[in-house]
Order: structure tokens, then C-alpha cells, then sequence
């Protein structure tokens, strides 16, 4: 998918604005603080319906109660948007101007993200890891995504009984929550498995093409109840940690709380790895993303690339620009000299002047 133009209205510190984007490659220059990520962002909450770095209601423009955005690619008008009105929370997704469920839109719109934070997929919390699985599968699996939902459902309607009852009476109320959430945390538990799996296979080759040398590396799955039966151990723990959960105020154990960690020369990536080290795991990590939603949805990501320029030496930037010179990319930076120089794809300038103009 291409998308040739890019529309906002009242979001982040836009007004109304329009852009035209290249096929290939557009640059968004500007100096920090000047708004270049914001335009990258809506692509993002475009295909996400929601942001990689804010609440949704820090979305909508000062002042204003919604935002709008649509993009135009050369076969569909995909549009988005939120209202704040009332107090509530409304969003509103229409394909060719027809109304379109979450789930059926999620997937529609490929992006894979490239940003400085990306780091944290190795040294940051648990919650940006299981962020970065969930967003791959839910790209690229409606099934998933239908999975994901119902576990949180069922796991805020859980947490609300933990909160209203004293354990005699907990005990005969949350038994049928528990054995729904186990058998969906089972189905998470099980698809985030084989997607590790799947990236552990093309990991260590991406790692040797960018460094130049092969290293021992995998992705382990850490859940959070022990032994070979997954599905029954979690149902067994539920029952087992139900005071804990009571005094907690919330379910402590399930796919919401549960990690991976990389395995680096036979040890804990943060044990043993440098600095330049982790930079080419996560960016092996982000095109094994790239590489698992072309296979299984047999069409390109669009490519977000946030200020990843000034994080990355020449070499780096220069594996990954050849790696993806077929996509559709979009990238931010406040050097556009510097990136041009490296940029042999025909290209278009978005510059701050021009995103001042509607702010």
C-alpha cells in the first residue's frame, strides 16, 4: 500500500492540514519541538487507532473536542476519527466513506515504527515488550486481536469483583470468570509463543547482516505460572494467589503481566551486551517485525522512521535504508542535508515552515 495523501484536522498541534507524501521516501524536517513527529504520529494512530507515545485523549488539538484524520492510498480513503464531547471517549473509523469496526480496520494499514525509545525493547519495562508483540499480532491477526479484547474484558470484570466482595462470597462469584480467563490467557500465551518463535528463526541472521559477525542470540517467553500445562497451571494459580489478588485490588499473574527476555551469548542481553551492541539487536528486532507482517499479510509496511538518524552510526543507517528502499517510508529529522546524502530513492521535503502554517 502507498498513501499518496495525508489530511488532519485538530490533532496534536494542528489545525487543519494537508500533505502530500512520496511513494518512496518523505522527509519531514524541522528543528526539535517543531511538530515533525506529530505528522508521523497520525499515520501511526491511523493504522493503531491509538498513539505509540500518548493517551488518546492528548491527542485532540487544544481547545478542540475531536480530531480527524484520513489518509488517501490509491485504492481506499481510510479515515479516523475521535470525539471528546460529553466527556466520553467516540471514535469513528470509515473505509470509502462506509462505517468500519475496529477490528475489521485494524491490519488494514501496515506500519512498522522506528523510533529512539525503540531501546527499551531490550533494557525498558516488561510493558514495552508485551506492546511490541500484541501490536504485531493484532496487525497481522484479526483473531488475535478478537482474543485480546475479550481477556480484557474479562480481566476488568475480575479486577471489579476483587474489589467489591470479601473472599466467602469471591470465591463462589469469580470461579466462571476465572475459567474464561484462563482459557483466553492460554490463547494469548500460545500465539505469542509461536510469534517468538517465528522471529528467533530470522534473528540471528538479521544480527550478523548488520554487524557483520554471527552471535548466539533468542528471544525466551517468561509467563507468569510454571510448568508444561499452561492452560491449567494458571486456572490452579488464580485460585491459589485469590487473597493475594483481593489485598492487591487486581489480578497480579496473566498475559498483562507477563515478559521475554533476550538471550546474548548465552546470556541476559543487559548482562553482557554494549551499547552498540543493543542498538543492532532492536534494530534486527524491528525488521524481523518487518520482514513477519510481509509474510503473513503479503503487503508492505508503511515505515515511520522517528529521528532513528541521529541514533544510528553511518553503517547502521546505511544497512537499514538498502534493507527497505521498497517501502514507503516516512522519516523525521532535523538534518535533512545529512539524510539526503544517504538517501538514493527519489524523495520529497516536508519542512517545519510548512507544518508552522497550520498549527
Amino acid at each position: 500500500m502507498t498513501i499518496r495523501e495525508l489530511e488532519v484536522t485538530n490533532f496534536r498541534s494542528y489545525d487543519r492540514a494537508r500533505f502530500e507524501l512520496h511513494p518512496a521516501v518523505t522527509l519531514v524536517v524541522g528543528p526539535n519541538a517543531s511538530g515533525k513527529t506529530n505528522l508521523l504520529e497520525s499515520l501511526y494512530v491511523l493504522a493503531a487507532t491509538k498513539s505509540f507515545r500518548a493517551k488518546d485523549r492528548d491527542l485532540v488539538r487544544h481547545e478542540q473536542d475531536h480530531f480527524r484524520i484520513v489518509a488517501t492510498s490509491d485504492e481506499t480513503e481510510y479515515a479516523f476519527g475521535l470525539s471528546t464531547a460529553g466527556g466520553g471517549l467516540e471514535k469513528r473509523i470509515t473505509h470509502d466513506g462506509a462505517r468500519r469496526t475496529l477490528v475489521s480496520h485494524i491490519g488494514q494499514i501496515q506500519v512498522t515504527l522506528f523510533e529512539p525509545t525503540d531501546l527499551a525493547l531490550v533494557s525498558g519495562p516488561p510493558e514495552g515488550r508485551r506492546k511490541y508483540l500484541d501490536f504485531l499480532l493484532c496487525q497481522t491477526d484479526r483473531g488475535y486481536l478478537k482474543t485480546l479484547q475479550a481477556y480484557k474484558r474479562v480481566l476488568r470484570q475480575r479486577n471489579a469483583l476483587l474489589e467489591g466482595f470479601e473472599i466467602d462470597r469471591l470465591r463462589q462469584q469469580i470461579f466462571a470468570w476465572d475459567v474464561k480467563l484462563a482459557e483466553l490467557a492460554l490463547e494469548i500465551y500460545e500465539r505469542r509463543r509461536q510469534l517468538l518463535n517465528v522471529l528467533n528463526e530470522a534473528l540471528p541472521s538479521l544480527y550478523a547482516e548488520i554487524a557483520g559477525h554471527e552471535v548466539a542470540m533468542a528471544m525466551e517467553y517468561l509467563p507468569s505460572v510454571a510448568g508444561g500445562d499452561y492452560g491449567n497451571e494458571f486456572m490452579d494459580a488464580l485460585t491459589r494467589n485469590l487473597t493475594r489478588d483481593l489485598a492487591a485490588g487486581f489480578t497480579t499473574i496473566g498475559p498483562h503481566r507477563e515478559d521475554f527476555k533476550v538471550h546474548f551469548k548465552n546470556n541476559d542481553i543487559m548482562a553482557v551486551a554494549s551499547r552498540g551492541e543493543t542498538r543492532t539487536t532492536v534494530l534486527a528486532l524491528k525488521l524481523a517485525e518487518v520482514i513477519y507482517a510481509e509474510q503473513r499479510t503479503g503487503r508492505r509496511p508503511i515505515l515511520l522512521l522517528d529521528d532513528v538518524f541521529s541514533e544510528l552510526d553511518r553503517d547502521r543507517r546505511g544497512y537499514l535504508l538498502e534493507r527497505l528502499h521498497d517501502h514507503q517510508t516516512i522519516i523525521t529529522t532535523t538534518d535533512a542535508d545529512a539524510v539526503t546524502r544517504e538517501i538514493q530513492a527519489p524523495h520529497a521535503i516536508i519542512a517545519t515552515a510548512e507544518l508552522a502554517r497550520h498549527a
